[in-house]
């Protein structure tokens, strides 16, 4: 019985901390930072993202202040990077025609400090499935819904990095 209470324990702590994603007061933006820029490319997909990123940004609190531009050690630049879509079959009928398909959209977010990478969130991929219907206008109107969807989890999952660190 001791054995299993402390095998119990030893696995709880060598979890990965993972399930910490978003909790805490710690975060990765160095202390002294007034400003903050984020950035993007400008297609449509990274334009999308930014444009969450910001408004999810501002509904959080004890972030720095976003700035048009900024320079020096009290001010960071935040770029979403590596941005990729699909929509990809995903499962298949007897006769071969696509039945399911899988939306994924993902990116990183990198940390700038006076042009240095000073932090990097890793790849940040959300993806649904999406379900073939008889008339195609309604596979591209759950493609919309969809992205749109994964485009606001994307931006909380960023933002959930780069408040915990992992």
């Amino acid at each position: 019985m001791m054995y299993k209470l402390l095998f119990i324990a030893s696995l709880m702590l060598t979890s990965c901390g993972y399930h910490l994603v978003g909790h805490g007061t710690a975060t990765v933006i160095p202390e002294g930072v007034i400003t903050a820029t984020l950035e993007a490319n400008q297609n449509g997909v990274d334009r999308n993202l930014l444009a969450e990123l910001k408004y999810q940004w501002q509904q959080k609190d004890n972030l720095p202040t976003l700035a048009d531009e900024g320079m020096g050690e009290e001010h960071i630049t935040l770029r979403i990077e590596k941005v990729k879509v699909s929509f990809t079959p995903a499962a298949f009928d007897a006769s071969g025609l696509a039945i399911q398909y899988r939306l994924s959209i993902g990116g990183m977010l990198s940390m700038y400090q006076q042009d240095t990478l000073i932090w990097g969130s890793g790849e940040i991929l959300e993806s649904a499935d999406i379900f073939e219907g008889s008339d195609p206008s309604v596979t591209e109107a759950e493609r919309n819904k969809w992205t749109e969807q994964l485009t606001q989890e994307w931006a909380k999952d960023a933002l959930s990095r780069l408040r915990s660190g992992f």
